[in-house]
């Protein structure tokens, strides 16, 4: 059943969600304080997210090199700040101007990671086989 149910769920109904809570995003909203805010917010998830899961990566025995390919890779992963924030404006317990704070950092992140990843994977030394 789950064969099933995937490819419709993440084919339709996981694009309508992101579309749905892109659009309630308002860029107007957005005052030069709240870009800086932004700003913060985005550097804080990129240095968060590469150091956490190069971290982990080392502590799994990955080497330094994996171990920041795999961080950088998690830069990216912000649909879980994205379902939370959109429960809490529909519940009211943030503003409209911190949604799309949080929305414009999830557009950040996922924007600089390909450079990111595609500079850290360029520099791979060739494989001794």
């Amino acid at each position: 059943m789950e064969a099933g149910i995937s490819p419709l769920a993440y084919g339709v109904f996981v694009p309508i969600f992101f579309v749905n809570v892109g659009l309630a995003a308002n860029a107007r909203e957005l005052t030069a304080d709240s870009v800086w805010l932004l700003l913060v917010m985005s550097l804080t998830a990129v240095i968060s997210k590469l150091l956490g899961g190069s971290l982990g990566a080392r502590l799994a025995g990955f080497t330094n090199r994996e171990a920041l390919q795999l961080g950088a890779g998690l830069i990216s992963r912000g649909e879980v700040g994205l379902i939370v924030a959109a429960v809490g404006v529909s519940e009211g317990l943030i503003g409209l101007d911190v949604f799309s704070i949080i929305v414009g950092v999830v557009i950040v992140t996922t924007l600089i990671t390909p450079p990111i990843l595609r500079s850290l994977f360029a520099r791979q030394p060739a494989d001794a086989d």
